[in-house]
């Protein structure tokens, strides 16, 4: 039986010169995979949210004309036209490892309602795992551990700043032997997504 997972040769893609050579490495190496365990997620998540099945979206990196890009992901949801508009899931690598993510990045729909929403549930926010880290900013790699996190500040920021961007989610590094198996990869995506469904129900509902 296979054992799908994310392996030496996929973190070598990134190596790869060239915006071509490197895509294709991307879809004949990462996109397979990144279907299967986005499946097993979709699955995991339409039994927890009632039945709602949300879409798959793999990042096709259409507009690069010339740099090849330094990581990709697939996103979890929003609706068959994209994701962008919508907090949603993603799972995402580069060269240094695997990424699960619950995002609202890109100016979603209800920006400034989801950040009012987060602001009167920082409690909630608190009772994720002490390994979870936080991005503002999905353009650069580097994120910061959530017991660093000034809740107020970057939900006030979510709020009034209109690029402003915030990913909370686990950074697992290459050589984490969770990695190494198909099972202990999906125990992390799970688990993960699982730990950040209650603040993506919170988000969701405003555009109910």
């Amino acid at each position: 039986m296979e054992n799908i997972h994310f392996n030496k040769e996929d973190f070598e893609v990134f190596s790869i010169k060239g915006l071509e050579e490197r895509m294709v490495g991307i879809r004949e190496h990462i996109q397979p995979k990144f279907r299967h365990f986005a499946g097993e997620a979709t699955a995991l998540l339409k039994e927890e949210l009632g039945g709602v099945s949300l879409p798959v979206h793999v990042a096709k990196h259409l507009r690069r004309t010339k740099y090849a890009p330094d990581n990709t992901w697939c996103a979890i949801g929003g609706d068959t036209r994209g994701y962008k508009k919508y907090p949603h899931f993603q799972i995402a690598i580069s060269g240094d490892g695997v990424a699960f993510y619950l995002c609202l990045i890109d100016q979603p729909l209800k920006e400034k309602e989801m950040a009012k929403r987060l602001l009167a549930n920082i409690p909630l926010l608190g009772t994720l795992p002490d390994d979870f880290v936080v991005s503002v900013d999905h353009t650069v790699a580097d994120v910061m551990r959530i017991a660093e996190t000034d809740w107020p500040l970057a939900l006030a920021r979510l709020r009034d700043v209109k690029k402003a961007e915030l990913m909370i989610g686990t950074k697992i590094q290459h050589d984490d032997l969770r990695l190494n198996s198909e099972k202990g990869t999906e125990t992390l995506m799970k688990d993960t997504f699982m730990q950040l469904l209650p603040i993506y129900k919170l988000c969701i509902a405003e555009y109910e």
